[in-house]
């Protein structure tokens, strides 16, 4: 910095002396050239006093940071994720349904590491594995049991390694108890702090092929849910994010649900990427259907040499059905109420023999919950519109006995239905068939645009438009600035009409062509600030031009320092470290928002204020006569200001289409309302789906369908 700003100023002195030294130079000449030199070096120092004192605030920051340590971002992140985590369980209702307790076994024999083998894994960490080995269990059986407390007791101090897979067919209520342990050991953590940050993850997202390593697509991911942890760890590790620090410091325990959502010819290189990753005393808990986790590890690719194992060091246990007098007292609320219990009896009394369909179709928390949503009022309710739970036994269209997977589709099929017909305090109102036409759009898109993936991210959706819409609506703005600059432009001269016509077309076409062409940005951006010491730069060496040369050129030369300011020497894009929150759908779609207006209307407004500031001084050093003395009417100084906010404000807009997600977003939106795809509010349905409704569930900054089981019904229902 200093070499650099010492060249200028010798430079300075060097002319400074030459010109003086000149024949022939009169009293005002030489005052005029000393003046010039003098302001020379007025420049640098200025700018010189400007950067030390920026370099200072940058070190003071710097030093600020790095007094944070990585105990204290454990500390931050452990409370939003218990924020979060609660507020989501209330609106999912688990302490509700949670008084369905699963129950679980051993995982069968071949999908987990041997015990004895676990056991002297533990002992061989450094750590130790579990802190006390007279609680490890004396093998797999031990681990059996049910209810969060039992499962939280099982991972933290029975099983050696900390590393457990939780298996079980659809429906079992795997994600259910994930949610429940985390809350469990964050409560734990409260009461010993060294203790790792549980964080709960879907594996739908990562591509284990296009993101070999587990850790940084972790720590891409909760830099998206959690911005701070995006930021740069403290010294000496300043090249990495706080994210990925945690993880290398063992910090964060992951607890990774969905695994079978992982496409399948993926799944066995999943499995050899997490066991890659983790290191001796790494924690971590991975969640499956029990079949798919079955065939990842009898899946090998021809010629691929590779031999499937499983999850290194981990043991299993695998969730049963729920036992049938469970699914009775949820259907009939205990028996608290005689009307509900005659209600419920058609169906209760064959929940007696374990083999008959209903009695298979609810033997999972899924499916009970369903049945229950669907067919037990509410207050509020009209019984009649309340259709009967005889229907789950025989279907009153053709009077035939239903099967289990009739009954399951049943279920699956009235759920919609049956949640948005009651009324529910603030909701949006949406009717039944607009909810379920868009929610089948959701889901079909899922399956068609984004790989099948799980996670309805707000930042994907333009993936459901062509490209070319995008193209063209890109292409609007110039139009519109063409209608506006055409009749100033006539006025002022054809040959000017045809230049702003030519440019105005050749621009659209060129930008909407390259946006058609040109993947937008994957995520929603991070909140920018404008590197205020470049502005006032520009604006002094603007004026500095105006005051030696004229106002003509000091106006020639701002659009130049203002691409400048914007494109590189401002550093336009840094994150804000102050903030420490958990980010949902909203907030980051919000935060996204003010970045593309930032970065739309900074350079016009920027434009704008320079523009008038170097007028204002181009009058009041030299007036009026100035401009008529530089061939710059204050006619044509409008039209150039018109002109530069107009293509400054046009420029951000295509800056901000490749930087930002939420102008995307917003002719998406449009469109599919346009189309009746979806409603033209679309973030305000989801909001409403997810808290009035439940049949969206919040993970992160994501929201997914409440079951992977609904969002296929709903992607085949789309499809025929």
């Amino acid at each position: 910095m200093g070499i650099l700003l010492a060249l200028p100023g010798a430079a300075g002195v060097v002319w400074t002396v030459g010109a003086a030294r000149k024949p022939g130079l009169d009293t005002s000449g030489m005052a005029g050239v000393l003046g010039f030199g003098v302001s020379i070096l007025g420049l640098v120092v200025g700018i010189a006093s400007l950067a030390v004192a920026w370099v200072a605030y940058q070190a003071d920051r710097r030093e600020a940071a790095d007094s944070v340590q990585l105990s204290g971002i454990a500390n931050d992140l452990a409370r939003e994720v218990r924020k979060a985590w609660r507020a989501e369980a209330e609106v999912r209702q688990l302490y509700v349904h949670g008084t369905l307790s699963v129950s679980w076994q051993q995982a069968p024999a071949g999908l987990t590491a041997p015990w004895a083998s676990i056991c002297a894994a533990a002992e061989r960490w450094p750590t130790g594995g579990a802190p006390n080995p007279d609680e490890w269990a004396a093998d797999p059986a031990g681990l059996e049991g049910a209810g969060a407390e039992r499962i939280t007791e099982v991972f933290s101090k029975q099983v050696p390694t900390h590393r457990l897979i939780v298996l079980g067919r659809e429906g079992a209520g795997k994600s259910v108890l994930l949610v429940q342990l985390l809350l469990r050991l964050l409560a734990l953590r409260g009461e010993n702090s060294e203790k790792p940050v549980p964080v709960l993850l879907s594996l739908a997202s990562w591509n284990p092929v296009e993101e070999s390593d587990l850790f940084a697509w972790i720590a891409r991911r909760l830099a998206i849910n959690y911005e701070f942890l995006g930021l740069a760890a403290p010294a000496p590790n300043r090249s990495i994010s706080r994210a990925r620090a945690l993880l290398d410091d063992q910090q964060i325990l992951p607890l990774l649900d969905g695994f079978d959502e992982i496409k399948q010819g993926f799944r066995m290189e999943a499995l050899r990427r997490i066991n890659a990753a983790l290191q001796a005393g790494q924690g971590i808990v991975l969640a499956c259907r029990t079949e798919d986790y079955r065939n990842a590890l009898s899946y090998e690719p021809a010629g691929s040499g590779a031999r499937p194992v499983p999850l290194a060091q981990a043991a299993g246990i695998e969730l049963q059905d729920l036992d049938m007098e469970t699914v009775r007292d949820l259907l009939c609320e205990g028996t608290r109420d005689g009307g509900l219990s005659q209600r419920w009896r058609p169906v209760t009394e064959q929940l007696s023999d374990a083999t008959r369909p209903v009695a298979l179709a609810l033997g999972t928390p899924l499916m009970a919950s369903l049945a229950a949503d669907i067919y037990t009022p509410r207050p509020g309710d009209v019984i009649s519109e309340i259709p009967s739970p005889v229907d789950l036994i025989v279907d009153p269209a053709t009077g035939t006995p239903r099967t289990r997977v009739e009954i399951e589709d049943q279920l699956l099929a009235g759920f919609l239905p049956a949640t948005y017909a009651r009324r529910h305090a603030g909701s949006t109102r949406w009717t039944t068939e607009e909810a379920e036409q868009s929610l089948r759009f959701l889901a079909g898109h899922l399956r068609d645009n984004v790989g099948g993936t799980t996670d309805i991210e707000w930042w994907n959706l333009h993936r459901a438009v062509p490209r070319v819409i995008h193209a063209l609506v890109i292409g609007v703005p110039f139009w519109v600035a063409l209608a506006v600059a055409a009749p100033l432009a006539i006025a002022s001269s054809v040959s000017a009409w045809l230049v702003a016509t030519a440019g105005v077309v050749v621009a659209g076409w060129v930008l909407g062509t390259l946006h058609a062409f040109l993947e937008p940005k994957p995520e929603p951006a991070a909140r920018i600030r404008i590197s205020w010491l470049s502005a006032a730069l520009v604006v002094g060496i603007s004026c500095f031009v105006a005051y030696h040369e004229d106002v003509g050129t000091g106006i020639l030369v701002l659009p130049l320092g203002i691409v400048i300011v914007f494109v590189g020497f401002g550093r336009k894009a840094t994150q804000d470290a102050d903030t420490v929150v958990a980010m949902d759908p909203l907030s980051l779609l919000e935060r996204d928002r003010k970045t593309a207006r930032t970065i739309i209307m900074g350079p016009a407004v920027l434009g704008v204020i320079s523009l008038a500031g170097l007028l204002t001084f181009g009058l009041v050093t030299q007036g009026p006569a100035a401009y008529a003395d530089a061939g710059f009417p204050l006619s044509e100084v409008t039209l150039a200001m018109l002109g530069l906010m107009g293509l400054s404000v046009y420029g951000g807009l295509a800056v901000a289409f490749r930087h930002t997600a939420s102008p995307a977003l917003t002719i998406t939106c449009w469109y599919l309302a346009l189309r009746r795809k979806a409603p033209r509010n679309l973030m305000s349905f989801l909001v409403d789906a997810h808290q009035q409704h439940t049949v969206l569930r919040r993970v992160g900054a994501v929201y997914q369908f409440r079951h992977l089981d609904l969002q296929r019904h709903l992607a085949d229902r789309q499809q025929s």
